[in-house]
């Protein structure tokens, strides 16, 4: 009976199969059906048959060959694992100025750039540092000229376009760490604590009117007035858990000329150097700040000195940025002597420059005093200086700290032997960024 059965299952599945085949000629032809063989029964069977493998994936293409890195030495990228990094920045201070004179009546109005820089700065291998910024200074400023009766030249004004200047540029190797440093090229030697902070940072709208007496372009000879800067080399580092700091370094200074058969520029090299004890938090950059708005805690007492051959320069500093009640308390007092000897034409003097202000933290406003004054007598040089008095004061609003501020200050200025005293107002807006 089974036989019969599937010979009949078997007869009806072929029978379909040519049906369809003849339905759809364009289909290809099926597969021979197998032979049935009577004497074996075709009995189902209990397992299910295997589903068959799918099909198995292409194989990914081989990866792309990296392409060739570039030598370390001139890789900037951005990475821990490099210590390479390169920033960009720019400082702008567009100032109105109200200026008047000790001899002559009335006062220059101005509306003028007082800097204009492009900064570079980064690391190289996680040891090295690199800082590079030009500058613009004092960008149509009007020079105003009084007549010369001897040349008969009438007075004139000019408003100065003086070119940009290389300002700073050096590279600092930290041979190990904070602990040891050495700098080399073009900077700020370590003199008063105001003459080493950086214009970006600064807490009045500018820097004391003394601090860079004893560097000016004219006294050391140099093309361009170099704003405090020498080049050399010097060595600098944190000691005591960063409690103490030392900075002393050799720069150009100034070069003799040539005299009879002997050749100039063969005279030994400025010497600088200064300590400086940290009660709170160490200033571990290359630049010191004006006022760190709240981020660090700083109580410090500095000395330095600065000398080559009969040019001496020495004084000590103290300077406080501490957070004190609703706001941020910052002061600073310098007081430096200097003498040019036969060396420079620099009289024997004594400065006293002086800063003090409270930062209101939620008004972002802060009213700021400030006092200078110079005295002095004969250097050995037979350069003798006037006794000048410099005070006054303004408010700084730090909106957005020192990347953008505004800054509006009045100083009064007198000066014995000249006709009257002079008043100046700056209002200054600062827009930094590195």
């Amino acid at each position: 009976m089974m036989s019969r059965i599937s010979l009949v299952v078997c007869a009806l599945a072929l029978t379909a199969s040519t049906v369809r085949a003849q339905e759809a000629p364009q289909a290809p032809p099926p597969p021979p059906a197998p032979e049935v063989v009577p004497a074996v029964p075709v009995v189902p069977s209990a397992t299910p048959p295997m589903a068959e493998p799918p099909p198995a994936a292409p194989m990914a293409p081989p990866p792309a060959a990296p392409a060739p890195a570039w030598p370390p030495s001139v890789s900037f990228k951005s990475e821990p694992s490099t210590g390479n990094t390169l920033k960009v920045g720019l400082l702008l201070q567009p100032q109105f100025q109200m200026l008047g004179s000790n001899t002559l009546d009335g006062n220059t109005y101005n509306l003028y750039v007082r800097r204009a820089r492009l900064l570079v700065a980064g690391t190289l291998f996680g040891n090295f540092e690199y800082f590079f910024d030009t500058d613009y200074p004092n960008l149509f400023l009007a020079d105003n000229t009084a007549a010369n009766a001897m040349t008969g030249a009438a007075a004139s004004t000019v408003k100065l376009t003086p070119g940009m200047n290389v300002q700073d540029a050096f590279i600092t190797w930290k041979a190990m760490g904070d602990l040891f440093k050495i700098d080399a090229g073009y900077m700020l030697p370590p003199m008063a604590h105001n003459a080493v902070q950086g214009a970006t940072t600064l807490y009045s709208w500018d820097y004391f009117a003394f601090s860079f007496l004893s560097t000016a372009g004219t006294i050391m000879r140099s093309q361009t007035s170099p704003v405090g800067r020498d080049a050399g080399v010097e060595i600098r580092g944190l000691v005591l858990d960063g409690h103490l700091e030392y900075r002393a370094g050799l720069f150009q200074g100034r070069r003799n000329a040539d005299v009879g058969n002997e050749i100039g520029s063969n005279n030994f090299f400025r010497a600088t150097g200064r300590l400086q004890v940290n009660l709170l938090d160490p200033e571990p950059g290359f630049f010191y700040a004006g006022t760190y708005l709240g981020k660090k805690k700083i109580l410090s007492f500095g000395i330095t000195g600065d000398t080559q051959k009969s040019y001496h320069y020495y004084g000590g500093d103290v300077f406080a940025d501490l957070p004190l009640g609703p706001g941020i308390f910052t002061g600073q007092v310098n007081v430096v002597h200097m003498t040019g000897g036969t060396l420079l034409a620099l009289a024997k003097q004594t400065a006293l420059m002086a800063e003090v202000g409270f930062n209101f933290v939620g008004l972002n406003l802060s009213p700021i005093g400030r006092y200078e004054q110079l005295w002095g007598g004969t250097s050995s040089g037979g350069v003798t200086s006037a006794d000048q008095k410099r005070y006054g004061g303004g408010v700084a609003f730090w909106p957005y700290g020192h990347n953008s501020n505004l800054k509006v200050f009045y100083m009064r200025d007198t000066q014995t032997g000249t006709a009257h005293g002079a008043n100046q107002v700056n209002v200054q807006w600062q827009l930094y960024f590195l």
